[in-house]
Order: C-alpha cells, then structure tokens, then sequence
C-alpha cells in the first residue's frame, strides 16, 4: 500500500511540475509498438523497491492517437519468469494509474523493465512504470 501511494505521489507530482524528476523506483517511459517499422517495446531498467510490495504499476499519459491502447507487463531482468500480470494502457483514461500483481515473489533490489505490445496499429506511448 506504501509503494502505492508512493508511486500515485510520484506521478501527480510529475504532472503537475511537468518534469523529468520523478521519486526512486518509478521512470518515465516511451514505447512505440504495433505497425512495421523500427519500435522500442521496451522501458528502461528500475530496480524495485525492497518493500515487500508484489504489484507493478503503469500510467499512460501521452498517447500518439485517440481511441488507442497498449498492453503492458513487468519482467525482471534476470529472472523472466517472475513478471506481472498484463494491463491494457488506452487513451480515454490516459492519466490513471493500474497495477497488477507478480505471478510469484517478486524480489527487491533487482532490475525489472515493463515490456509493451499493441494488437495491430501503430502507437507510441509515454507514461511513468514502477516496479
């Protein structure tokens, strides 16, 4: 519950500064998937926060188009099959924060990233992932 208010303070506050700050244990991200082309589905590395929580939480904010949605998950780095449940980031709730839970333990203080897809058409999503 902690890491979650600490990531929904995280977020408010970056929408709010219109900044690059952001608190331990959350990043910005910029994926663009779907469609042919060069993408980048994935987010940069975090490592997450020892607290014991063993939930992933994703926030889209800037969506490339209306009425588009990308699915997101969390992996860790070294360990792939530790990773989250799946979420659908769409653009009319852009700004809302989902978290879904790991498949099993999910341990601190190791490097996960949020990988993305999207079902057919081209998108390019930015947003704020906390592992």
């Amino acid at each position: 519950m902690y890491k979650k208010l600490l990531c929904a303070t995280a977020l408010a506050v970056t929408l709010i500064a219109s900044s690059s700050t952001v608190s331990a244990g959350t990043i910005p991200f910029t994926v663009t998937v779907g469609g042919a082309g060069s993408q980048d589905p994935l987010s940069k590395r975090e490592i997450k926060t020892a607290d014991g929580d063993t939930f992933a939480y994703f926030t889209g904010k800037r969506f490339s188009a209306n009425q588009v949605g990308i699915y997101v998950r969390s992996y860790n780095l070294s360990k792939e099959y530790i990773y989250s449940g799946q979420k659908f980031l769409v653009s009319t709730t852009a700004g809302k924060v989902q978290s879904a839970q790991y498949n099993m333990e999910a341990p601190g203080g190791e490097y996960y990233y949020m990988k993305a897809q999207a079902q057919s058409k081209r998108v390019t999503v930015s947003g704020n992932y906390c592992p």
